[in-house]
């Protein structure tokens, strides 16, 4: 299942709420649906309160929420996948659009964090120990089609395509044998830093990786059973439509259990992301692009998706967007 969180493009950022891919590219309005559902088949006539609860505005609240708003997900998906089938035109108990066409969805960032832990790819492959990690702030997150800003301090940025791995429930202390039974599903993380910034190189590596926009997400997280095997998913990134990085994730320096293991000595939470990339391998290496202001990026992984930003000079007037 692909969970995220949209709106109509033409509707205000206040409206977002949760959506799930069904049918013919159809955005399903999860919280609409629900309600539906529960009055129509439950035959549960509190069927939009419960609704509210399960589907919140956004998708760490869903996680919060536990196992049953993952079985409410269950029955909503279902019955959605059949209505979007058979009556595509169906609205909800107040009359509002049901399914929207995904191009006409204006797709935010799918998770903001309490964190965001980027595990760097330089580490030769079958190491035992944790590769250099960074954890980036919540002003660095922004959704797709959002722009990448180049602070003034740098000539040009550096974008990695990265496994983004979504944590599902409170946990610490995971042994690898657990790994998975906590993790949420999956999304796509740029990982973009300042390739020529003086603080980068540097004592500040903290400014150089988490500048205002430097964490584009997106556009989607995909539900752990929608991606049978993590460690063998096809992952690049593109410049302007021209490849310029390719790998997978089993060149990775650590397994996705090894990851979630080692880091979880540290209490992670609902909604939190381990963001990993491959390590080089042979004559395919996975050396960061460099891009500068113009330029389109595109961040895929197979199986998950494509994440779409465009890079624009930072504005002087710091007129930012934290809408996602």
């Amino acid at each position: 299942m692909k969970l995220m969180r949209y709106s109509g493009r033409h509707e205000a950022a206040m409206l977002a709420r949760l959506g799930i891919l069904v049918g013919d590219g159809l955005v399903a309005d999860l919280r609409a649906g629900y309600a539906r559902y529960l009055v129509e088949r439950a035959r549960n006539p509190r069927g939009q309160q419960v609704a509210d609860i399960y589907f919140p505005p956004y998708i760490v609240q869903f996680l919060h929420a536990g196992e049953a708003a993952w079985l409410a997900l269950a029955d909503a998906h279902g019955y959605l996948t059949e209505l979007a089938q058979n009556a595509p035109d169906a609205t909800g108990l107040s009359d509002q659009e049901l399914f929207m066409p995904l191009a006409d969805c204006q797709l935010y960032a799918p998770l903001r964090p309490s964190k965001l832990i980027c595990v760097s790819g330089g580490m030769e492959e079958g190491a035992r120990q944790l590769p250099e990690t960074h954890v980036k702030t919540l002003s660095a997150i922004i959704g797709p089609d959002r722009q990448i800003m180049k602070p003034p301090s740098c000539n040009a940025l550096a974008c990695e395509t990265k496994l983004a791995i979504v944590i599902g429930k409170k946990c610490k202390r995971v042994t690898e044998s657990e790994a998975y039974g906590v993790i949420a599903g999956y999304t796509v993380v740029n990982d973009v830093a300042a390739s020529d910034d003086d603080h980068a190189a540097s004592r500040h590596l903290l400014l150089g990786k988490t500048y205002d926009t430097f964490s584009p997400m997106g556009p989607w997280i995909v539900t752990r059973g929608g991606v049978p095997d993590a460690m063998s998913l096809r992952m690049g990134l593109r410049v302007n439509g021209k490849p310029r990085q390719e790998g997978d994730t089993g060149q990775m320096a650590l397994s996705v259990p090894k990851l979630v293991a080692q880091l979880s000595q540290i209490t992670l939470m609902p909604g939190d992301v381990i963001a990993v990339g491959p390590t080089s391998h042979g004559s395919r290496p996975h050396a960061a692009a460099t891009v500068i202001p113009g330029d389109i990026v595109e961040a895929e992984i197979e199986g998950i998706g494509v994440l779409r930003n465009s890079v624009i000079e930072e504005p002087d007037d710091d007129s930012l967007n934290f809408s996602d």
